[in-house]
């Protein structure tokens, strides 16, 4: 498959902070710092969401596989569900923080501390076939109404290429901007192709109604944290991560997610 061949490059050449440790502390103080932390998430199915009241995904099912080879005793339950645009500044301002799923992006890598990668990830401009905007172009794009999750990285990556606010209707969650589409208020959307195509389904619509109009990015998720978390804890998070993608773990709990 290949995402597999993305995610093994991406793995190879993104150098996480958490790999640049001059010392480690010991793998019981790491799995202490680790289970101390508080861990935010939101909804962004297949990566993480909840379920009869259970948190599930790939994102949660790969973080538990890690967390279970170092012993780390954080549950599902422990993982707080918020809404994006608070969360995501929430890490950024409090220590001891940490949240996922997170795209990775030069700014972000910058603002945060990384471990991962978990999972592929492509974001695009997605549009009602209807609408005949495939291979949209870059002027027609600044003369649509481009829905967006606030400060969600379809949002970031409009802002990144000059999409002027008055073309963009921010809203909270992706069950909003699906409103916005069912009542043409928006022409399209920035987002997830993966969580978009999840959540159609799940509220009764034909995801093949819709399509790629414009790709935006194609890169890898992981796990975020705050920028004064210790390089030299979140090393041993990484090795657990790494060990089982080596296993072929992170496959397998990718495919059982998306057969």
């Amino acid at each position: 498959m290949r995402w597999l061949f993305v995610i093994a490059a991406l793995a190879a050449s993104l150098q996480s902070s958490a790999l640049s440790a001059a010392e480690v502390p010991s793998p019981a103080d790491a799995v202490r710092q680790l289970g101390a932390m508080n861990w935010y998430s939101e909804e962004y199915p297949p990566y993480n969401f909840r379920k009869d009241g259970k948190l599930k995904g790939f994102s949660v099912d790969i973080l538990m596989a890690a967390f279970d080879k170092i012993g780390v005793k954080i549950t599902r339950n422990d993982i707080k569900i918020v809404p994006w645009n608070r969360s995501y500044k929430f890490v950024q301002r409090n220590p001891g923080t940490a949240l996922f799923s997170m795209t990775y992006t030069p700014e972000r890598e910058k603002l945060m501390k990384f471990v991962g990668p978990a999972a592929p990830i492509r974001i695009a401009i997605i549009a009602p076939k209807a609408k005949k905007l495939k291979g949209l172009s870059l002027g027609k794009l600044s003369t649509l109404k481009i829905g967006v999750v606030r400060d969600d990285i379809g949002d970031q990556l409009l802002r990144k290429i000059a999409i002027s606010d008055g073309a963009i209707q921010r809203k909270n969650s992706l069950k909003q901007l699906i409103y916005l589409l069912k009542k043409d208020r928006v022409d399209a959307v920035a987002y997830a192709v993966d969580v978009f195509n999840f959540a159609m389904k799940n509220d009764g619509e034909d995801p093949k109604e819709f399509e790629e109009a414009m790709l935006l990015k194609e890169g890898a998720m992981g796990y975020a944290f705050h920028k004064s978390t210790d390089p030299a804890v979140l090393a041993h998070l990484q090795k657990a991560m790494d060990e089982l993608r080596r296993e072929g773990r992170i496959e397998a709990i990718i495919s059982s997610y998306t057969k």
